[in-house]
């Protein structure tokens, strides 16, 4: 397969871009010189720079991919949204960032506080379930800066940043990793603390509640989230088409913030 890097391959075109009409920033909580995809177009990609996100586009009609970092001959990794289904995929390298395929159309989500795609159950969820660090990793690493990233899961466990990609890591002998001095130290100094999940029902059963289309009023211009009766389900309406959508377990609708999110972050503004 002919590929070249994307960094190789900038067509820089000067601006500074908007991620989309929502105004989400692609490279919010991303690493510099990491390159995130363009869902509206497999030739065009972002670059992370010091948060901000700033348009690239590959030579030769070659497609970006975001899981190689490069831009390729092959379309394979392409975002298709097939009109008659809903789905949703994960946006390569930034953990919290999603594409909605609405009917067709692709909509760019993101994760509400410091919640995590899971690609398992295509919602947003608790990090602790997901544990993803591919936001810290970027393919222009340098063993005179290694980057370290701790664990969501476990204490215990870390991850070293190596060619663009997080190394499953483990502290041994009753050891934890410290996040201040990136090496495994003695728990007291490490001062890791993980929360628990609540376990009001199991994530299974969230994940079976599948996304489904519905006859709804809807606006017929723009996007829009709407309040459910149930409080972990929400109306989602994208130019005059709506959808039933339901939260991952133990999360809830925040019709203020228009994103599913803990009880007790949507209680701190009150």
């Amino acid at each position: 397969m002919n590929r070249h890097y994307a960094i190789g391959l900038l067509a820089i075109i000067g601006f500074i871009a908007a991620a989309n009409s929502t105004s989400i920033n692609l490279c919010d909580g991303v690493a510099d010189n990491i390159f995130v995809a363009d869902i509206t177009n497999c030739s065009n990609y972002y670059i992370c720079v010091n948060g901000e996100a700033i348009a690239q586009q590959c030579r030769y009609n070659y497609s970006f991919n975001g899981k190689t970092q490069s831009c390729e001959a092959s379309d394979a990794s392409c975002l298709s949204c097939d009109p008659s289904k809903l789905s949703s995929v994960g946006l390569e390298r930034t953990c919290n960032k999603y594409a909605l395929c609405f009917a067709g159309t692709p909509v760019l989500q993101e994760c509400a506080d410091d919640l995590q795609y899971n690609p398992n159950l295509n919602a947003c969820d608790y990090p602790q379930n997901v544990d993803c660090v591919a936001n810290r990793c970027s393919i222009y690493d340098s063993p005179d800066s290694i980057v370290y990233a701790p664990s969501q899961t476990s204490c215990t466990k870390y991850f070293v940043c190596m060619n663009g990609q997080p190394q499953n890591q483990t502290c041994v002998g009753g050891l934890q990793f410290n996040a201040v001095s990136n090496q495994c130290d003695r728990p007291a100094n490490a001062n890791c603390t993980i929360a628990a999940i609540p376990k009001s029902r199991s994530s299974q059963t969230a994940a079976q509640i599948a996304p489904r289309m519905v006859d709804i009023n809807c606006p017929s211009v723009g996007i829009q989230q709407i309040a459910h009766q149930n409080l972990n389900q929400y109306y989602m309406c994208v130019n005059g088409k709506g959808a039933l959508m339901t939260c991952a377990a133990n999360l809830f609708f925040d019709k203020d913030m228009g994103a599913c999110r803990r009880k007790e972050d949507i209680l701190k503004k009150y």
